[in-house]
């Protein structure tokens, strides 16, 4: 039979057995966001016990301060989703399988609607700073497209090019007497974006197709690149990344 004492003294061990592995409580956000600091910067030594072995990490931004308050919201009642927050972007780790974090981050993204931009990389705790740094550059490229949720492999030629800054200053340059002229500008950005497709590229300028062909032209005497050769419109689409790929407004990891 157990007794009061028994009971107390058991309880008493279990505390203390169980208490490493107690997470901060979801309504403590300042904890929360410092160890989201810690885990992203690289400094986790494994002492935070109760932590999960792996996380996807989410880089994002959004064009307003709401898009970044409904991350913070639709999160808020995980209680094991850690987030960094800035003004109009910032970080969410969520513990997931690795095959599970483009799901979650879709999932989110969905819930939250909007113009809010997602890169995610999934990495143990150890490999989380490295994480933070794909996520980052991925998110670069991604907040020059359309809304949405990106990881490496859907821009692959363009993070090769930003961790390449003698490549990237080189199509830099390239590009930029097309930049200079925004009619050219807007032809070609309107021609990657309907991948290559004359009719609904001069559709969506509302301009006449011998038009777009004229200013495609004229791209191509500028910088040596055919914008009809397949192989070509990547390197313009890279080279227009390259010169103007944003700095996100992500708090600082450090």
């Amino acid at each position: 039979m157990t007794t009061v004492l028994d009971s107390r003294l058991l309880n008493d061990v279990l505390r203390d057995i169980l208490s490493p592995f107690d997470l901060p409580p979801v309504e403590d956000v300042a904890t929360r966001r410092q160890l989201a600091r810690t885990l992203l910067s690289g400094r986790d030594n494994g002492s935070f016990d109760g932590l999960a072995l792996a996380y996807a990490v989410i880089a994002f931004c959004s064009s307003t301060e709401d898009g970044t308050t409904g991350v913070l919201d639709a999160v808020r009642d995980n209680a094991d989703v850690l987030v960094l927050d800035g003004v109009s972007g910032g970080y969410v780790l969520a513990p997931c399988a690795q095959d599970d974090h483009m799901e979650f981050a879709k999932e989110l993204h969905e819930r939250l609607g909007g113009e809010v931009w997602m890169a995610v990389a999934w990495a143990p705790r150890r490999d989380l700073a490295v994480a933070r740094a794909t996520a980052e550059d991925v998110l670069r490229i991604a907040s020059g497209r359309a809304p949405g949720v990106y990881e490496l492999r859907n821009v692959l030629a363009d993070f090769a090019v930003l961790r390449q800054p003698h490549v990237a200053e080189r199509l830099t340059r390239m590009i930029e007497p097309v930049v200079a002229q925004q009619p050219l500008l807007d032809a070609l950005r309107a021609f990657i974006s309907e991948d290559g497709n004359r009719a609904a590229a001069a559709r969506r300028l509302d301009i006449h197709r011998s038009t777009l062909d004229h200013r495609l032209r004229l791209v191509e005497r500028l910088t040596g690149c055919r914008p009809t050769s397949p192989r070509a419109l990547l390197t313009l689409s890279v080279a227009l990344t390259a010169h103007s790929s944003p700095q996100v407004p992500l708090p600082h990891t450090h």
